[in-house]
C-alpha cells in the first residue's frame, strides 16, 4: 500500500471513529434528558452491581483459548468457528439485540469498516441472543449469529442475570425479552468484542459492564494490525 493510500485510509478510519463517538455521546445525552430519574437509576444500579462483582475479570482473557461453536452461514450451512479461523483471525462482537440503540449504532459502525477488515484477512461476526424474525432476515443478516439461550456468550463468561426491577423496566417499555429472544428473558450478554487469532487464542478483548461503552472501530483495526499478519 502506498503512502497516499495509507494516509487516505487513516483519514477514513478517523472519520468512522469520530462519527461513532458522536453518536454514542448523543445517545447518552438523550438518555439523561429523556429518561425519568427512577428508570435511569435502575440501569445505573445494574452497572454498579456488575462492576462490584468484577464481571469483566471473569470473562475469557487475552491469551486464553476460545471454545469452538457452530453457527449457520449465508448458505444455511452449519459451520464452526475453528474452521473459519483456519483462514485468518476472527472478530466476535457480542451485543444485546437490535432493540438496543447502542448496539445498533455499534453494528452500523462495524459495517463501515468491513472493507478494511476484509483487506486485513479478518472475518467478522456479530452474536446476539435476539432470534431472527424471519428466514429472509436470517439470510440477509448472515454475519449475525443467533446465540440461543446465550450459550456462546456463556462460554465466554459475559452473561449476567437481570434483576426483577430491570426486567420490569424493560417490560414497561414494551420490550418482552422472552419473546424477542425466545427464552425466559432472564439473561443478557454484556456487550463485548474479541479478536480471536488463528491459533484459537484471544489476541484482544474489550469488555465493559456499562452497556453504553463500546469498542471504537478504529481501535479494533489498530489492535488487529498490531499482532496479525496482513498485506
Amino acid at each position: 500500500m502506498s503512502t497516499t493510500e495509507k494516509r487516505n485510509n487513516n483519514k477514513d478510519n478517523e472519520m468512522v471513529q469520530s462519527a461513532f463517538q458522536d453518536k454514542l455521546t448523543q445517545l447518552r445525552a438523550n438518555n439523561c434528558e429523556e429518561m425519568p430519574t427512577p428508570e435511569l437509576a435502575i440501569l445505573t444500579r445494574t452497572i454498579t452491581r456488575l462492576r462490584r462483582d468484577k464481571m469483566h475479570t471473569h470473562c475469557l482473557q487475552v491469551g486464553e483459548t476460545v471454545p469452538d461453536f457452530e453457527f449457520i452461514d449465508a448458505n444455511n450451512v452449519n459451520r464452526k468457528l475453528y474452521e473459519v479461523l483456519e483462514s485468518g483471525p476472527v472478530i466476535l462482537n457480542f451485543f444485546r439485540g437490535f432493540w438496543c440503540p447502542y448496539c445498533e449504532t455499534e453494528i452500523e459502525a462495524y459495517e463501515n469498516i468491513q472493507a478494511e477488515l476484509t483487506r486485513l484477512g479478518c472475518a467478522y461476526f456479530a452474536i446476539s441472543p435476539q432470534q431472527p424474525q424471519t428466514a429472509s432476515e436470517q439470510s440477509e443478516s448472515y454475519k449475525v449469529i443467533f446465540d440461543r439461550d446465550n450459550k456462546i456468550a456463556r462460554d465466554f463468561g459475559i452473561v449476567y442475570e437481570l434483576e426483577q426491577l430491570e426486567r420490569n423496566l424493560f417490560e414497561s417499555w414494551g420490550l418482552m425479552l422472552d419473546k424477542v429472544n425466545g427464552s425466559d428473558g432472564r439473561e443478557l450478554p454484556v456487550p463485548a468484542t474479541f479478536i480471536v487469532c488463528k491459533d484459537r487464542t484471544i489476541g484482544f478483548e474489550y469488555v465493559d459492564v456499562d452497556f453504553r461503552a463500546r469498542c471504537c472501530p478504529e481501535q479494533l483495526i489498530e489492535e488487529l494490525k498490531s499482532f496479525c499478519d496482513y498485506r
